[in-house]
């Protein structure tokens, strides 16, 4: 029996399939507008930066533009910096930051997925990742583990790029930026490393990706990547190594305790892509428990999509294999940026089982999502105002704006160089505009950018807690001035928040 089609139902098939492309191609402004809802999410849920201080030190390290700090590899200080040369030093600018952050790295996703998926799927791939915690409430605080969420996509992408079939120069401009991105990911945080054992795993493993190795254009990715690190590895020998030292601190324990950390992460990273896992699911238009079932067999089974298993599996081994050998105290966050091929994966499995995933979905399933993340954090900002807790209660911009005024009233100067804890003098650096700069009293060395002559000619401004005995002390002896305690609330959510106590010592500058 023969089925004649006409013309007219070609052009209605053709007018269907052009507005099911546009449906899909919407969905890329979904990203961005995901960063504009988590920019809020964190505005509303906290009243400060973050509790530990490392926003602030993030930042107070990067305005001095160092080839490396006291703990950590420089690229999240600079990104940090660069950022606030340009926005105003408030929160709700650094939880932009902390946004934007994240969408770079799901536009990596997006490329990468896009090397073995359709487009629609690969935007779907980002989309899933963004409603995890990874790269949603954990990333908004910005430090070196998150940095690594926008660059470690982009890495992986530029070598999918590099041992994928292509022109010559295609390989070639992949491999430089494969160098490039390799080593701002170890700039980031040196846990990187486990990425490069990954993918160099991955390029061990797959036979096809295998004969780059030894190509001109991967001698080009390790020159790219040795130019980009050379001045911070002349930092670290010129200081003597701080930031090997203190990663070198992490490590101790019995090889069983290792194993046992590490079992610990995995589990954590295995709740940490719930979310994403429930996502895509709903997505699925039939065949839930079987999509389910293929999507869990995944992490297990290479032989469903060896190149995507290795690219999101590889970094995992590597952690597990160092980690275990070097007695690596673990924290479940340092994997955060790790997942970055997980959901590519899953999807990958899916279309090659025939099963259906409708990227349409993702509207409805973000905006609940969406509608709950706003609730939530409203609420939670709410009700820890409500019960004084630090992250909404430290008058941190109010200690700012006190402490310069003091300065003023005294000196007649602008604030050039706060001492003290992070958490008071930081905060006073931040709101202060990044004007003055961060002096580490209770570990000099930290900061080396201040020096006893500069607290000579300009004086300096430190900032204690009250009940922090010793901070006060240290600041009496460092500036040989009696304190000037101040009592300072904060206002939250129409509530005048209960008063914190300060002191503040004033180190004149020698005229």
């Amino acid at each position: 029996m023969t089925t004649t089609v006409s013309p007219e139902s070609n052009a209605a098939a053709a007018i269907q399939s052009e507005s099911l492309s546009a449906r899909v191609m919407g969905l890329g402004w979904l990203l961005p507008l995901n960063a504009l809802v988590w920019t809020l999410a964190a505005w509303l849920a906290r009243g400060n930066l973050d509790n530990q201080g490392d926003m602030v030190e993030t930042l107070v390290w990067g305005i001095e533009w160092q080839g490396g700090y006291a703990k950590h590899p420089p690229f999240s200080s600079w990104v940090a910096a660069a950022w606030f040369s340009v926005f105003p030093h408030t929160d709700l600018a650094y939880f932009a930051l902390s946004a934007v952050n994240v969408l770079v790295g799901l536009c990596g996703i997006v490329a990468l997925a896009g090397r073995f998926l359709p487009r629609q799927l690969a935007i779907v791939a980002a989309l899933a990742m963004a409603v995890s915690p990874l790269y949603s409430n954990l990333a908004i605080k910005f430090n070196p583990n998150s940095v690594l969420l926008s660059v470690w996509p982009w890495t992986a992408y530029f070598f999918v790029r590099f041992v994928q079939p292509g022109s010559r120069r295609a390989r070639s401009s992949a491999a430089v930026a494969l160098g490039v991105c390799a080593a701002f990911s170890v700039l980031g945080k040196y846990f990187s490393i486990v990425l490069l054992a990954g993918l160099f795993a991955a390029l061990l493993a797959r036979p096809a990706w295998r004969a780059r190795l030894m190509s001109r254009d991967a001698l080009l990715a390790v020159v790219a990547g040795a130019l980009v690190l050379f001045p911070h590895v002349r930092w670290m020998v010129l200081n003597h190594f701080p930031t090997l030292v203190y990663a070198s601190e992490r490590t101790g324990g019995t090889l069983l305790a290792a194993v046992g950390r590490f079992g610990i992460y995995t589990l954590a990273q295995l709740g940490y892509l719930a979310l994403s896992f429930v996502f895509v699911l709903l997505l699925v238009r039939a065949s839930k428990q079987r999509a389910a079932r293929l999507m869990a067999l995944s992490y297990v089974q290479p032989s469903l999509h060896p190149d995507l298993w290795w690219l999101a599996l590889g970094p995992l081994l590597a952690v597990g294999l160092i980690a275990v050998l070097g007695k690596t105290q673990m924290a479940s966050v340092w994997g955060m940026a790790q997942w970055f091929a997980i959901v590519p994966l899953w999807l990958a499995v899916l279309t090659r089982a025939d099963i259906r995933v409708e990227p349409r979905r993702a509207w409805r399933v973000l905006a609940v999502y969406w509608l709950l993340v706003l609730a939530i954090s409203g609420t939670v900002g709410y009700l820890q105002a409500r019960h004084n807790a630090d992250d909404q209660a430290e008058p941190r911009a109010e200690l700012a704006a006190a402490a310069q005024a003091l300065w003023h009233e005294r000196t007649g100067r602008p604030l050039g160089i706060v001492g003290g804890p992070m958490h008071e003098a930081g905060s006073i650096v931040f709101y202060d505009g990044g004007k003055a700069r961060f002096w580490n009293i209770s570990a000099p060395k930290t900061s080396p950018w201040i020096s006893e002559a500069d607290i000579a000619k300009h004086g300096a401004l430190l900032a204690c807690r009250a009940d922090d005995v010793t901070c006060v002390a240290q600041a009496r002896a460092l500036s040989g001035a009696q304190p000037v305690t101040i009592d300072l609330q904060k206002k939250a959510w129409g509530m005048v928040l209960p008063p914190r106590t300060y002191q503040l010592f004033v180190a004149l500058p020698h005229e």
